[in-house]
């Protein structure tokens, strides 16, 4: 007895690491409950970047004041021409099962071709795993998890589906939507859906800095029907690079449901499919 306390069996370590990864990805829910506006985004009063700032910008803040679908749909188009990978630092707020939990410092490498997504949580972040890798059509399409602490030495990588229910009880949204295209397109897919119902209400936000970088604030309104992710939205778009560097949602109670932040944003750093291997994310290969 006390020898299998202290020496615990490879399948008792990974049945008892299947159930504490289980719903991992992104966000593992804490107890607060405190909402605070975010450290990263201030609002600029007084400013119209549309009489300063010539060509593209023009014609963003424009479409900004008049069709959100037409912005979004020009981003899109443009990170289409300039992007292929890039590292950030995501910080990251969701509600889950009625709580929003604390904000997580993430670490990104991510490249398109192919869909590749590595994530490094700060120590201080972490919940019980601490790095995830994702390729697209790699691995069986599942995403690999390193358990934090020690529960690594023991059992290794762990891999999990990641839009599956284990992982979907963690997370709003999964490692398989990562992305500024991806978010561009989920953006564009409720617009369009709410505007052809007759539910859209969209306004101009103004202006904000988000870390440093000059932003437009598209606002978006929504009705309490249907499927629609959030009551309010609002979308920092970035003037330069034209993605979406912060998306904040709101319930109908007004509550915050998620806040995702972009930071330190870097573009076309070249990197390559061996960024995302096992071995140079600290992650032992998957058994």
């Amino acid at each position: 007895m006390v020898k299998s306390i202290i020496h615990p069996t490879n399948r008792r370590v990974r049945i008892a690491v299947g159930v504490l990864v289980a719903g991992l990805f992104c966000i593992q829910c804490t107890r607060s409950e405190a909402f605070k506006p975010s450290r990263f985004v201030v609002p600029l009063a007084g400013v119209n970047y549309e009489e300063t700032a010539p060509g593209v910008t023009s014609n963003v803040v424009h479409l900004a004041k008049t069709d959100h679908i037409a912005l979004l749909e020009y981003c899109l188009a443009a990170y289409d021409g300039r992007y292929h990978d890039y590292t950030c630092t995501l910080f990251k707020q969701e509600r889950l099962g009625g709580r929003v939990s604390n904000e997580q410092e993430i670490a990104v490498k991510f490249q398109e071709n192919p869909y590749s997504v590595a994530m490094r949580w700060t120590p201080e972040t972490a919940g019980v795993g601490d790095r995830v890798v994702f390729v697209e059509g790699k691995y069986g399409n599942m995403m690999l998890v390193r358990p934090k602490g020690v529960l690594s030495k023991f059992i290794g990588t762990v891999q999990r589906k990641p839009d599956g229910p284990e992982a979907m009880q963690g997370t709003l949204r999964p490692v398989n939507q990562f992305g500024f295209r991806r978010s561009l397109e989920s953006l564009l897919k409720v617009y369009r859906q709410a505007r052809a119902a007759g539910d859209l209400k969209e306004s101009f936000g103004g202006f904000a800095e988000v870390a440093g970088r000059k932003t437009v604030v598209l606002v978006r309104t929504l009705p309490p029907k249907g499927d629609y992710p959030a009551a309010t939205t609002r979308t920092f778009i970035d003037l330069e690079y034209l993605v979406p560097v912060a998306v904040e949602g709101y319930d109908w109670d007004r509550n915050l449901s998620s806040r995702y932040v972009f930071k330190d944003i870097k573009f076309n750093v070249g990197l390559t499919d061996a960024d995302f291997l096992p071995a140079a994310n600290d992650m032992q290969s998957p058994q």
